[in-house]
């Protein structure tokens, strides 16, 4: 299930992480550029593919992306050691 955010709003990836916590963020970045992480708030929803089926349908689909609010992030942790 996803929810249209009106009005849109811009915020950067980490903003975004915070205010919406618990969700998945589709998101309109306005470059790709790795430096400039600010885009525009579009959906939220619960279900990451839900949100990756819905950026195809977009009218323009470039530079959009799901990103994860906080509490979904995942880390591996600690250090990986080779030999």
């Amino acid at each position: 299930m996803y929810n249209v955010i009106e009005p849109a709003l811009r915020m950067s990836s980490n903003e975004a992480a915070e205010r919406y916590p618990d969700y998945y963020i589709l998101v309109r970045m306005d470059s790709m550029s790795p430096s400039d992480d600010m885009g525009t708030i579009l959906y939220i929803g619960d279900d990451r593919r839900e949100l990756f089926s819905l950026i195809m349908k977009l009218e323009d689909p470039t530079n959009c992306g799901v990103s994860e609010g906080i509490n979904l992030q995942r880390s591996l942790g600690g250090v990986v050691v080779g030999a």
